[in-house]
C-alpha cells in the first residue's frame, strides 16, 4: 500500500469517526468532537477540521504542484 493510499484511508477513517461522534452525541458542541477525534488518531485538531472539509491536500482530488526547482537534497 503506498503513502498516498494509507493517507486517503486514513482521512476516510477520521470522517467516519467524525459522523458517528456526531450522530451518537447530537448535543456535543463541533469542536468537542474535532477533539475527541483529534485524540482518538493521534492529530492536531486543525488537522482534522481540514480533513473533514476536504481543505488543501486533504481534498479527494488534491494533485501537488510539480516546481521547477533545482532540488538539493
Amino acid at each position: 500500500m503506498t503513502r498516498t493510499e494509507r493517507l486517503t484511508e486514513r482521512n476516510k477513517k477520521v470522517r467516519q469517526l467524525f459522523a458517528t461522534l456526531c450522530k451518537n452525541n447530537p448535543k456535543w458542541r463541533i469542536d468537542a468532537v474535532i477533539d475527541d477525534v483529534a485524540s482518538n488518531c493521534f492529530l492536531a485538531p486543525r488537522t482534522v477540521e481540514a480533513i473533514i472539509s476536504y481543505e488543501g491536500i486533504y481534498s479527494e482530488n488534491y494533485q501537488p504542484q510539480q516546481t521547477n526547482q533545482l532540488k538539493m537534497f
